[in-house]
């Protein structure tokens, strides 16, 4: 039986790294849809071992669920600004693996939050910005994470 996986395992795993020449974990936070509730839901967010875990909190027990990145694609959303999009099953499908749409935005980054919040315009551009990099980082470890995939003894 394999061993669940915890929250502050990855991160505990994250600050053995530092000290290491071991590749840190990338975690933080997100809000995602969900495939029955649409609203969004903020998460704790995981990359690891090809999936991308998602938990209630940094010190949750077990995750909540998880994408599995195997053959996965991921793009910046069309249909939601400053959030990404990860398509699994895309490139191929291992037996039993769902082919699904998994919607990610940065936490802070979904348009009625940004206006509710007291900002001039500037101060609104600059947020949008740094989220826009965030949803860039994201995509860019997600797909690092993805291509493992194809290297032999993966």
């Amino acid at each position: 039986m394999r061993r669940q996986i915890r929250a502050n395992d990855l991160s505990r795993f994250n600050e053995n790294a530092a000290n290491s020449k071991t590749e840190k974990i990338k975690v933080g936070w997100l809000c995602k849809t969900g495939l029955n509730n649409t609203n969004l839901q903020k998460r704790w967010c995981a990359i690891h071992d090809l999936k991308l875990f998602y938990f209630e909190n940094p010190r949750s027990e077990e995750p909540n669920g998880y994408v599995n990145l195997r053959g996965a694609i991921v793009t910046e959303s069309k249909r939601i600004p400053l959030a990404f999009e990860i398509q699994t099953g895309a490139l191929f499908a291992d037996r039993g693996m769902e082919k699904r749409v998994y919607t990610f935005t940065p936490v802070g980054a979904d348009d009625r939050m940004l206006s509710r919040k007291a900002m001039n315009p500037n101060e609104k551009e600059m947020e949008r910005r740094k989220h826009k990099e965030t949803v860039k980082d994201w995509i860019n470890c997600i797909q690092k994470e993805s291509a493992k995939a194809f290297l032999p003894n993966s």
